[in-house]
């Protein structure tokens, strides 16, 4: 039997395929099966695709606050749809792309001379990470009008990771969840710290 060719694209280095014949290879399998990877290399616990958490809607886009050593898990259901593909691209985050879905986004105060990592883990769907350097003491999240100082992103597959660093002043950023395709699914955000040395 053979099976005719309907649709095929290249996303991040994998062939999608879908065959006439019945025969599909998904996105979102492929997405566990990385997420497996990453997280087996990492040794951290599945996190499941129906967890048990808040989709309360956030407070103008802040949905809570990280701090060294944290770690939450939640879900872009429900959040806010503040910032998509040419906001990211704009503020030079990452290239842009359809992030017309939910995001959720968390404050986080780097101490001075500390170097925080923050991780990302989506075992269900493909979530980014990305991280703007911005006060939010004024309550306001940042749209296409402000100037952002430095945003960084990632868009690995079912895990990403940023590395931010404060030296002689504190640092305030917006750390943000959001999905590729307009996905939304559950996710663990963690903080882990360290001391950077004084000279």
């Amino acid at each position: 039997m053979s099976a005719r060719l309907r649709w095929g694209a290249l996303v991040g280095g994998l062939v999608v395929i879908i065959l006439g014949c019945g025969q599909v290879q998904t996105y979102t399998n492929k997405v566990s099966e990385i997420a497996e990877e990453a997280r087996r290399r990492a040794n951290t616990p599945p996190m499941p695709c129906d967890a048990d958490v808040s989709e309360e809607p956030p407070s103008s886009c802040v949905s809570g606050k990280l701090w060294c050593g944290a770690t939450v898990e939640g879900t872009t259901v429900g959040g806010h749809r503040d910032w998509d593909g040419e906001f990211y691209n704009d503020k030079f985050c990452f290239p842009g792309g359809d992030y017309n879905g939910p995001e959720r986004v968390y404050t986080l105060d780097v101490p001075a001379y500390t170097a925080a990592t923050v991780e990302l883990q989506s075992d269900c769907v493909d979530l980014d990470l990305v991280a703007l350097s911005f006060g939010w003491s004024s309550g306001e999240c940042p749209g296409m009008q402000h100037n952002i100082p430095n945003c960084d992103g990632s868009q690995h597959v079912g895990s990403d990771q940023l590395e931010l660093q404060s030296f002689q002043n504190a640092g305030s950023y917006l750390i943000g969840v959001d999905g590729k395709d307009s996905v939304s699914g559950t996710y663990r955000l963690t903080v882990r710290c360290s001391d950077i040395a004084r000279r």
